[in-house]
């Protein structure tokens, strides 16, 4: 019985070889351009062309003073420029240069890694076309085949050939014939949301007596950016995200999914309700949260059968503030960020970084980050905004009436502070051991970057002789610095004067 499995076993991995050995990977690049054959950990990288069914070396880091054939002499080169990676890059690559490639590397006189690719030299590259997606559902992939009239054109879905108009105009997959629909001689294809769902890339190259004389990625639009909000609990938000209004859409949350028919209460009471706007006759798909918890902070992703937006929301629940007041003459303006006073935050301070944020219309920006100096200052900023690293501080000199707005701070602590803390003491049970080390993996995740602290300054330019900013207080007792979020909220009145 034994033997027999292993001959299955064989059998097998045979057949992977086999197909594997069938399917080499594609690679496509225009007349002219150069090759990277990828990278190598060890001690040795070769390079084989197959010519006519035989392994042809073009070259061979351990032996460098074999010569390549003649059609490759001048173009090949060996890279090692990052200690323990290997390359081998083709430049000039011409026509004759498509074809089977072999790529091995070797530690140690064993092969560790081997990969096999089919090159295509076209004539040209159109640049990137994004996918376009048809309303209700489905999408156009559209070959630029340019004005050439006897071609054909093959398309890949990532690596994968799935159509060939020189042998059918049907997919070369029986099971994808009702996913795809075939138009302009398959130059056009209408292929539905399954097909697409994975986000892949595609290629199309149009073929023209057996060469290759242009090819084209087709693809989706990269995954938007993520965004990370901080606010504070009570407050209400609206997570923007416009969508295809023929499309099904909707939220993923914390609490669950959300769409436009079906709000989510929390606790089942209204005041906890999260809706989606509910327009026919708008893309407009915002989610909005009326009033904030501390349970409110996590991931929120939109989708209209691909994600559209994503955000990230921290809440940092009300703290304590104070009374500050400056006079109007003053050349400069600073906005605190009063945190190291806290007794929470004692032996801390090497673990938090501080960020300031402003808001003057309908978007955050950050303007200051404690742990990236390169972060770039917008435009209206430059010359007149200083960050103070000893009291994470901001000073604006010159304050002018566009300055208006609202500015806030939000302090992260470090996950290494909740480390350092729990491998303090020591526990003999190795039992235990096992345990402390799944536990910090947690705390790693769950507390990383996680926001101690908002101070929120509301900035308005008054025409008054008298400037002082106001601070509405709250405060909230809390001795575990686990559970203890905080923020300031502060409104800020400014003295511009005549701009005679």
């Amino acid at each position: 019985m034994s033997q027999t499995r292993n001959i299955v076993i064989l059998l097998a991995l045979l057949l992977v070889c086999a197909l594997a050995e069938d399917d080499p990977e594609p690679i496509f690049k225009a007349l002219g351009g150069e090759l990277e054959m990828g990278f190598c950990f060890g001690d040795d990288i070769a390079v084989h062309r197959l010519n006519a069914g035989k392994k042809e070396l073009l070259g061979q880091s351990s032996s460098p003073s074999i010569s390549p054939p003649d059609a490759f002499k001048g173009r090949i080169s060996f890279s090692d420029d990052v200690e323990g990676l290997l390359g081998l890059k083709i430049t000039n690559l011409q026509f004759s240069d498509s074809g089977t490639y072999i790529r091995e590397c070797w530690n140690n006189d064993t092969m560790e890694n081997y990969h096999k690719h089919y090159l295509y030299v076209c004539t040209e590259e159109f640049d990137l076309q994004k996918i376009s997606l048809t309303p209700g559902t489905g999408a156009d992939l559209v070959c630029n085949t340019g004005s050439r009239k006897h071609i054909t054109v093959k398309w890949y879905k990532d690596i994968s050939l799935f159509m060939d108009t020189q042998i059918s105009l049907e997919p070369l997959q029986p099971e994808l014939k009702s996913l795809i629909q075939v138009n302009d001689k398959g130059s056009f294809l209408h292929v539905s949301d399954e097909f697409i769902q994975d986000r892949p890339r595609f290629y199309c190259l149009a073929m023209e007596g057996g060469q290759c004389s242009s090819f084209q990625p087709i693809g989706l639009p990269e995954d938007p950016e993520m965004k990370t909000i901080y606010r504070s609990v009570g407050e209400r938000i609206v997570l923007a995200c416009s969508v295809d209004r023929f499309r099904q859409s909707h939220w993923e949350t914390p609490f669950g999914q959300v769409n436009s028919s079906a709000p989510l209460r929390l606790n089942g009471t209204i005041e906890n309700q999260m809706s989606v706007s509910t327009s026919k006759n708008s893309e407009d798909y915002s989610l909005d949260i009326p009033s904030l918890t501390s349970e409110h902070s996590g991931s929120y992703k939109c989708f209209s059968t691909f994600l559209v937006e994503e955000y990230v929301v921290n809440v940092c629940p009300l703290r304590e503030s104070a009374d500050i007041s400056f006079s109007a003459e003053d050349k400069k303006v600073v906005l605190q960020c009063d945190f190291m006073s806290l007794p929470e935050f004692k032996d801390k301070e090497e673990y938090t970084s501080v960020l300031w944020y402003r808001n003057t219309g309908d978007q955050d920006i950050q303007i200051m980050d404690s742990g990236d100096p390169s972060l770039t200052l917008p435009n209206d900023l430059q010359g007149r905004l200083k960050f103070s690293q000893t009291y994470s501080s901001l000073t604006f000199t010159k304050p002018k009436k566009e300055d208006n707005g609202t500015y806030w701070c939000v302090v992260l602590l470090d996950n290494e502070s909740f480390v350092d803390e729990d491998t303090s003491s020591n526990d003999d049970d190795e039992e235990d051991e096992e345990d402390e080390v799944d536990h910090h993996f947690v705390m790693e995740e769950e507390y990383m970057d996680m926001c101690l602290f908002m101070q929120s300054n509301s900035w308005l330019c008054k025409q008054r002789q008298l400037v002082r900013e106001r601070l509405m207080m709250s405060r909230e007792n809390s001795t575990d610095l686990m559970d203890t979020v905080m923020s300031r909220k502060a409104s800020l009145v400014v003295l511009c004067g005549n701009t005679h």
